[in-house]
């Protein structure tokens, strides 16, 4: 009878998985913002970027216009999570990013209609591969600015 009923707690044994992870990401003093990713081999995308606006300046090649306007760049953290193959009880989890910081903003051409703003962002990519265990967070350090924990959940 037990031989029989084997097969069938394996199933209900593995359905109790992890089926997903929460992310919290803290950034200096600030409150942790908390996400929830699927663990369904998809890349899932955390934008965790602040918007800027700068003035833009140029001449229209073509009608020889002036064209001034706003224009926006983003600083922070872009993270990408994708999991892989669980292995035991540990589920690898693909982690891939960019931090975008502000280096300068300088003034450029003047026009009539106003003055043209070169914004200069530095971009750092980050990649690594961190394994997730049951009842455990796993804390990720970026950039010397940027903590992200992760953490299984059923």
């Amino acid at each position: 009878m037990i031989k029989r009923l084997l097969p069938l707690l394996l199933v209900i044994a593995g359905s109790a998985e992890a089926s997903q992870a929460q992310v919290s990401v803290i950034v200096g003093s600030n409150e942790p913002e908390v996400f929830i990713v699927p663990f369904d081999g998809q890349a899932h995308e955390l934008d965790i970027r602040d918007s800027h606006r700068y003035h833009a300046a140029f001449v229209d090649p073509a009608t020889k216009r002036e064209i001034c306007r706003d224009g926006e760049y983003k600083t922070g953290l872009v993270l990408k999570l994708r999991s892989l193959p669980i292995e035991g009880t540990e589920q690898p989890i693909e982690v891939l990013g960019m931090v975008s910081a502000l280096s300068a903003i300088n003034d450029g051409a003047k026009l009539k209609c106003g003055t043209n703003q070169e914004v200069k962002l530095t971009n750092t990519a980050l990649s690594d591969t961190v394994r997730l265990q049951p009842n455990k967070t796993k804390p990720m350090v970026i950039d010397g600015k940027w903590t992200v924990l992760l953490k299984m959940q059923h």
